[in-house]
């Protein structure tokens, strides 16, 4: 067979492995307003044109407006998207960090205050006076990654060597620049306050509470592998991160898998801070700078409209986005395990930004303008 006859043989099955067989749309939840419908038109044009699959959720005041499952969890064994599919949730694992620090926090462990100095008494003089808030912040002037990729074996040690030594981007608090090594520094730092292991901490203190028993960190056995919704983008079909294991090379800033009913759970617990203990501020909500509010959430604008915003990717096609609209109550919530050639690893920003965002926010969409 020649070169041409055998990328021709390939670009078939290519097409065939991602095409019309493997789309699905499996309605959850869907209210009866018309902008609902129009959302759910747009989205099911969409997944057809093979831009995504995964599965989608809009709430308001609380309430699921919109719930649906867009093709399969394992196209092989022919399992579809479900509300009981677990997805990698990407950088949305950082305000887990952040809640972690902020509970301790809250609790009188730590203050954003303290600073790297206090912890790493042998780190550099440049990096001492960097903050737990600059760190929540990414105001901390740490470069963005201190590993090659998220697999790269690691132990927590290393880790720590390797972002104590890193030279500074900028000067603490001088500049916003997203940083990776930043959070699996406050995921080290949450083991020193706590003394337990930062996936110890978490579970007991975030996901216990919340009865998240679909979220938890890769190789995580309290997560039901069987509903692991396999990956479908990149390079590699049909994978998925999880059972790649977890390294201090991810630990603080991702590693972490989730469903789509956990997720809103999550969302809405950092929206009213049921983190924290009954009657405290809201620290999760709270302004680190004029991007960034401690709990790991960026502040944007879209369409004139203030949105208060985490998203995630990683490899095998998983993207995940939560988004808040204050001014309307609105919480979406888009947890992906394919995409296709039109937004790639953009997915998650792209298709709420196109194709839900103008429709839940459009002149006549039937939803509030304010809270009421």
């Amino acid at each position: 067979m020649n070169r041409l006859a055998i990328f021709i043989f390939a670009l078939v099955l290519s097409s065939c492995s991602a095409g019309p067989g493997h789309r699905e749309v499996s309605s959850i939840v869907q209210s009866d307003k018309a902008v609902i419908a129009s959302l759910s038109n747009e989205l099911q044009r969409e997944h057809m044109a093979g831009t995504f699959d995964g599965l989608v959720l809009v709430a308001q005041r609380d309430v699921v407006l919109f719930k649906s499952a867009y093709g399969f969890a394992d196209r092989e064994g022919s399992v579809k998207n479900s509300a009981a599919a677990i997805f990698d949730m990407g950088s949305i694992a950082k305000t887990f960090t952040a809640a972690a620090v902020l509970q301790l926090v809250q609790n009188k462990k730590l203050q954003l205050s303290d600073t790297i100095g206090a912890f790493y008494p042998i780190a550099p003089d440049e990096l001492k006076s960097i903050t737990i808030m600059q760190l929540l912040g990414h105001t901390s002037g740490l470069d963005n990654f201190h590993n090659e990729s998220d697999f790269e074996l690691m132990d927590k040690s290393t880790a720590e060597n390797r972002i104590l030594a890193m030279p500074l981007i900028a000067k603490p608090g001088e500049k916003i620049a997203y940083s990776n090594a930043a959070y699996t520094l406050l995921a080290a730092i949450v083991e020193k306050v706590s003394d337990k292991s930062f996936q110890d901490y978490v579970h007991d203190n975030l996901l216990t509470p919340l009865n998240l028993s679909n979220t938890g960190f890769y190789q995580d056995q309290r997560v039901s592998s069987s509903h692991l919704a396999l990956g479908y983008g990149g390079d590699d079909q049909g994978r998925t991160t999880f059972e790649k294991g977890l390294s201090w090379a991810l630990i603080g800033a991702g590693g972490m898998v989730t469903s789509i009913d956990d997720l809103a759970i999550w969302s809405d617990a950092l929206k009213n801070g049921a983190i924290f203990p009954a009657g405290a501020s809201n620290l999760a909500f709270s302004k680190a700078n004029e991007r960034w509010l401690l709990g790991s959430l960026a502040q944007v604008e879209i369409s004139g409209e203030s949105i208060v915003q985490m998203g995630g990717s990683t490899d095998y096609g998983y993207t995940a986005l939560i988004q808040f609209v204050p001014f309307r109550n609105l919480l979406i919530v888009l947890l992906l395990n394919a995409h296709g050639n039109k937004y790639k690893n953009a997915t998650h920003h792209q298709l709420s930004r196109n194709h839900i965002l103008p429709i839940l926010l459009g002149e006549g969409a039937e939803l509030p303008n304010k809270q009421g």
